[in-house]
């Protein structure tokens, strides 16, 4: 601010006027003349510092209540205001919870998250949702004084993990641009392009501010736990207050079952199934299946077809190549192949059977150090992980309206693997893998599903 301040100012008359203070007041006069006492100082200076402090604010990430009449303090969402390089980017933001009595503001900087008690982590959606968690709205303006950066407005709209009380919190956002747009993030293989902006020198990069999450806001997925626990667990599957008298719902989730379970899918799926059987010690009532490729492979096809129409396990978990067909799949031919494999589900058993779709776990792209050199990935989006996920939630959504009165039911798996997933960047199975889990993830999800199952 000073050295802005002693810069020459050029006034309407003409002539090089600098500040000087003299006696403790401030006064102006031209450079080397005499001073010229009806100038006044104020009425240059105060206008100045005005703009100073207005372009210091549009320089800053912010997240403020949205309200449309400015006399209200707060409304149902907040607006995280981002400042990038484009104009409809994709962000990923992640919200942690620490204890109120440690306070947010030394917290702001811990960005592993080793301190905090409760995560979420949200990608934005494309479109607006009045239901939504996180979305664009509005038009993004061209950031003051840049030619080449626009500041875009995101809804940020969530509630506060139901396990703690209210008070017990402070919360912190941080955010980052994931994806350049959505329409480049969705695209098909091959993509002429990464849409990820991202590498590991960017990796924990955050931009972050406070939170206050709304009591009226959308549902979230959280991860929660107990000041002095590593490990997560899903909100969900809690209940009181964590911090006092509360009590997991399914104490004991990793034990032998009286009903057997098979996983039928690509690699994480497998690997979490395998993971299962290492920590039961025994594989008796648990079978595992790895099927690669993109259901486009009539192979791989029949591979799954066959799987699920021979299945005699009580419960059957299935997630057909999600991971494949983000990757090297099409979208529209998804849509039509795992319609025709959900036909292949039968209708009847004598005895009864649950399959469950299970939804594509989270790709994290930020680990992968060669993503700009291996064009193979540039379609292994979360843009596209998603839209999997919902074509396939609809299509068994709209299967199971058909089959009322089966024998057999069929329904999407309760437990979100897809959201939980979202929250382990720092869990790969192996350094660089942006796509499968390490031990502490798979066991969370596996305890989430089993729990649910029960």
């Amino acid at each position: 601010m000073r050295r802005r301040l002693n810069k020459h100012l050029q006034p309407k008359g003409g002539g090089i006027f600098t500040i000087d203070k003299i006696d403790g007041d401030s006064k102006m006069h031209p450079r080397g003349s005499l001073r010229r006492n009806n100038f006044s100082f104020w009425g240059l200076v105060i206008p100045f510092v005005v703009v100073i402090i207005l372009l210091a604010r549009s320089y800053s990430h912010s997240i403020t209540p949205a309200a449309s009449d400015p006399k209200e303090s707060y409304t149902k969402t907040g607006i995280l205001t981002v400042t990038s390089e484009y104009k409809r980017p994709i962000i990923i933001a992640t919200i942690r919870g620490y204890l109120n009595e440690d306070g947010c503001t030394t917290q702001r900087q811990d960005n592993d998250g080793t301190n905090a008690i409760a995560t979420v982590t949200l990608l934005s959606e494309n479109e607006p949702d009045d239901d939504g968690t996180l979305y664009q709205f509005g038009t993004a303006k061209r950031r003051l004084g840049m030619k080449t950066n626009w500041e875009t407005n995101f809804h940020l709209n969530i509630r506060p993990p139901s396990t703690f009380e209210q008070g017990d919190l402070c919360f912190v956002v941080y955010w980052r641009v994931e994806y350049v747009a959505y329409e480049s993030s969705i695209s098909d293989f091959p993509s002429s392009s990464s849409s990820f902006r991202g590498s590991p020198t960017f990796h924990r990069a955050w931009d972050w501010t406070d939170f206050d999450p709304s009591s009226d806001g959308a549902n979230a997925d959280w991860l929660v736990r107990r000041s002095h626990e590593l490990k997560w667990v899903s909100s969900a599957h809690y209940e009181g207050d964590i911090l006092n008298d509360g009590t997991r719902s399914c104490p004991s989730t990793l034990r032998e079952r009286d009903y057997n379970i098979v996983f039928i899918g690509d690699s994480q799926p497998f690997y979490m199934c395998q993971h299962l059987k290492w920590e039961l010690e025994s594989s008796s009532n648990l079978r595992c299946v790895q099927i690669k490729q993109t259901l486009g492979s009539e192979t791989t096809f029949q591979a799954y077809a066959n799987e699920l129409k021979n299945a005699t396990e009580n419960v059957v978990i299935f997630n057909p190549s999600g991971l494949w067909e983000a990757a090297y799949g099409k979208i529209d031919k998804f849509r039509d192949n795992f319609q025709r494999l959900l036909d292949h589900i039968p209708s009847g058993r004598k005895h009864h059977q649950s399959f469950f779709f299970a939804p594509t776990t989270a790709v994290h792209p930020i680990v992968y150090g060669n993503l700009t050199n291996d064009d193979r990935k540039w379609s292994m989006t979360q843009v596209r992980i998603r839209e999997i996920n919902t074509i396939a939630k609809q299509l068994v959504l709209d299967e199971t309206k058909r089959r009322v009165g089966d024998t057999i039911t069929l329904r999407v798996l309760p437990t979100p693997i897809d959201a939980l997933s979202l929250n382990s960047e720092d869990d790969p199975k192996t350094p660089g893998d942006m796509r499968h889990f390490g031990n502490a993830t798979n066991e969370m999800l596996l305890e989430a599903i089993l729990c649910d199952l029960d």
